[in-house]
């Protein structure tokens, strides 16, 4: 049996009870890439076309509504602009291999068993 790959997250905001959007997880370096300078690169203009593109993209459904109806994916923009970056935050998120070792880590000596992987006396 091989090892499954999963399509799709589900992401979850504890700061926004209840919120859940459903994203896509694969993507190429060069969409991550682009994506990335969202935040730091380009104009406004700029910004919301990458924005829209990446919710059409990436964001297959969520629980989102605007005076009780459904808020389409396709009016990403309408949204306030701290849950347009929270979406996308928690997306790279995902994106993003596991950090270096906590604190709790340390670069201690060595074991003081021998290796298992290895005959005695050699």
């Amino acid at each position: 049996m091989g090892y499954e790959i999963t399509d799709t997250e589900t992401l979850t905001f504890e700061d926004r009870p209840g919120l859940e959007v459903v994203v896509k997880r694969a993507t190429t370096f060069q969409e991550y890439e682009r994506i990335e300078r969202i935040s730091v690169e380009g104009s406004g203009e700029e910004r919301d076309k990458a924005l829209a593109d990446f919710a059409e993209t990436f964001i297959e459904s969520w629980n989102i509504t605007n005076k009780g109806a459904d808020l389409p994916i396709a009016d990403f923009g309408r949204l306030p602009i701290e849950l347009k970056f929270a979406i996308l935050t928690k997306w790279m998120g995902l994106m993003r291999p596991d950090g270096p070792l906590g604190s709790e880590s340390s670069n201690g000596p060595d074991s003081p068993a021998p290796p298992t992987d290895e005959p005695d006396g050699e």
